[in-house]
């Protein structure tokens, strides 16, 4: 087999560079997030305060799986691959990975008084605009009825998604025979001597067990979404909502929409790459390196679009250059009127 042509930006050195500039640059920016959502979230959103923190906890957790105990050299077009992060173990990792994707949060079923655990990065996501739904328009509706079995049915399916991929991953002793072979060209092998893993031989089952991972999700944040908007643009107002809690309540639903329009593009995007690599067979290491680069900065987006999007944590960080600003100066006249006496002549 002849040797790829070499590029750094294409060597597992230059990912591994990267993945690590990515967590020094993250962990301030992260902390920076935590501060904002437990010190600055005003009472009006009170309600999703704990479920902005469980998101936010989920996507570091993500993050440090991926970005610092991962670090996957993938070789697309085959979904094989090394591991070279701090922990050589790409199995337990890919599992892990995924299922953090699908973090874990909690929401208060106020039906039942209880806390239940809800399982997911983008599960959560379902989670808060669910929650904004039953707060202002569902609690008198069918809804509520079946809410706690959809939502525990949701966070029962997170860590089930990828056990099927998990339970037919093949013999790993061959495994270098059968990718070399699949491959046009020899990429640049990690020079630490890392195990290489096949994630699956069989692609259909993979492609299935993806689209079922990102769809469901997708269907489930698409369509409380759309009912939030649709209830405060369009449908006739409960009696308890002012029209101010509905500006508020609206502004607060496109920084939600916002914010959770990171995580599915810095996901969607790269899995739609490596999709449309797999399927056509096109091996460059290059591109393969910028799409898992994409999944690892997603971390670093989702804070910052967080802080900026929702209002009170955005007015916190212009704050110092608010008082800074100079004012225009104001100049007090004070006129006092003056008796004049005038006398007879």
């Amino acid at each position: 087999m002849i040797d790829c042509s070499r590029h750094y930006l294409g060597s597992p050195d230059f990912l591994k560079t990267s993945f690590h500039v990515v967590t020094v640059i993250a962990a301030p920016i992260h902390t920076f997030g935590f501060y904002c959502i437990l010190q600055k979230t005003p009472k009006h959103m009170k309600t999703i305060k704990w479920l902005l923190f469980n998101l936010h906890c989920w996507c570091v957790l993500l993050d440090i799986t991926f970005g610092l105990i991962g670090i996957p050299y993938i070789l697309f077009p085959v979904p094989v691959g090394y591991q070279l992060g701090i922990l050589d173990a790409p199995r337990l990792t890919f599992y892990l990975a995924v299922t953090f994707l699908t973090g874990k949060t909690k929401i208060d079923y106020s039906c039942v008084n209880k806390m239940h655990n809800i399982p997911g990065v983008s599960t959560s996501i379902f989670v808060i605009f669910e929650n904004r739904y039953f707060l202002l328009f569902g609690q008198n509706t069918r809804w509520r009825f079946v809410r706690k079995y959809i939502l525990i049915g949701s966070y029962c399916l997170v860590p089930l998604y990828f056990v099927p991929p998990q339970l037919f991953i093949p013999d790993q002793e061959n495994v270098e025979n059968l990718v070399w072979q699949s491959l046009s060209c020899m990429p640049e092998i990690p020079k630490d001597h890392r195990d290489l893993f096949l994630v699956a031989d069989n692609i259909v089952l993979l492609a299935v067990v993806i689209a079922i991972a990102s769809g469901v999700p997708c269907i489930e944040c698409g369509t409380f979404f759309f009912l939030n908007a649709y209830h405060l643009v369009l449908a006739r107002k409960p009696n308890k909502l002012t029209n101010k809690t509905v500006r508020m309540q609206y502004k607060l639903l496109l920084a939600l929409f916002v914010q959770s329009s990171v995580t599915f593009i810095f996901f969607l995007i790269p899995v739609i790459s490596a999709i449309v690599l797999v399927l056509t067979g096109y091996q460059n290491q290059v591109y393969n390196n910028i799409i898992v680069l994409a999944v690892a900065i997603h971390g670093i987006a989702s804070t910052l679009i967080m802080v900026v999007s929702h209002k009170p944590y955005r007015e916190f960080i212009f704050s110092p250059f608010n008082r800074n600003r100079k004012r225009p100066a104001t100049i007090v006249v004070s006129i006092h009127p003056s008796l004049r006496l005038v006398g007879d002549a």
